[in-house]
């Protein structure tokens, strides 16, 4: 009897030895595994992928306002122009356009300043996001006509560009500054979404096949990164192209060379730095 136990308790220790031995080599080859998918190893290669794709986004926005604002300003100064020589019932709607433009320019201002703040490594958070949704929604649906207004009004600048006073060139030299530096940032923005887009949608393939991910957001949080990296794809070349005709054209307007070398792309992170109101 004594011997049936004591084999039983050496057979039921061998098993636990040989299941914990089996255990152990099956996490260690499931770690190497981990280590070479995105997605399956440590948290921190998914945070890494995330938090680029963060920052192209907020890069993207930045271009995107700063061109919509530009857009704003040129559109109210050519109104407040020819509001002077307008009949009364065009005077009132002029005013009424530049009233809209006014309060358009302000929302714009602060935006841009947050997200060049945010430029440098902030989050872009979903108040942030739905801000620039809205302003570049309802830019959406006069883009046709005020783009075409804008660029009239610039070739009317550079036309009369010995007409225009030096403060006016001044700050259109600012604006082109504002533009240029929006310029890069739309550019560093297309070449991390070409960097992060395959990683990230490999990342997002195999983080949902790993029963560990339905405990978090992650998922989730990469099937959006990668949605925004595919629009800036498709629409970034177009938005980098028209920054910098703009901003081309306005500093010949401020006579400003924006190839030399003191030209590296400012950040705007205050609405201080923003000419907008002259």
């Amino acid at each position: 009897m004594l011997y049936r136990s004591s084999f039983r308790l050496f057979s039921c220790l061998t098993l636990a030895v040989f299941l914990l031995a089996t255990a152990s080599v099956a996490n260690a080859q499931f770690d190497k595994l981990k280590r070479k998918i995105p997605g399956l190893g440590s948290s921190s290669e998914v945070d890494s992928i995330l938090s680029q794709m963060e920052g192209a986004r907020v890069k993207s926005a930045y271009a995107r306002i700063t061109l919509s604002l530009a857009d704003d300003i040129i559109r109210r100064q050519a109104l407040r122009n020819t509001t002077k020589k307008s009949a009364r019932g065009q005077i009132e709607l002029d005013e009424k356009q530049i009233k809209e433009l006014d309060q358009s320019i302000a929302e714009k201002r602060k935006l841009l300043a947050n997200l060049g703040r945010k430029s440098g490594g902030g989050k872009y958070d979903d108040e942030t996001s739905a801000s620039v949704e809205k302003q570049l929604q309802e830019d959406e649906k006069k883009r046709a006509e005020s783009r075409a207004q804008v660029d009239e009004q610039i070739a009317d600048y550079e036309r009369n560009e010995k007409q225009l006073s030096k403060k006016d060139r001044d700050n259109y030299a600012q604006l082109a500054k504002v533009l240029y530096g929006a310029s890069k940032q739309e550019r560093e923005a297309l070449e991390t979404a070409k960097d992060t887009g395959p990683r990230a949608q490999s990342a997002a393939t195999n983080t949902g096949r790993n029963p560990l991910s339905l405990a978090n957001t992650k998922p989730k949080k990469l099937d959006e990164g990668l949605k925004a990296m595919n629009a800036i794809l498709a629409e970034g070349p177009q938005h980098l192209s028209t920054l910098t005709t703009v901003a081309g054209h306005l500093a010949r307007i401020g006579g400003l060379n924006l190839t030399e070398a003191q030209f590296q792309g400012k950040v705007v992170t205050d609405e201080d730095q923003i000419p907008t109101d002259w």
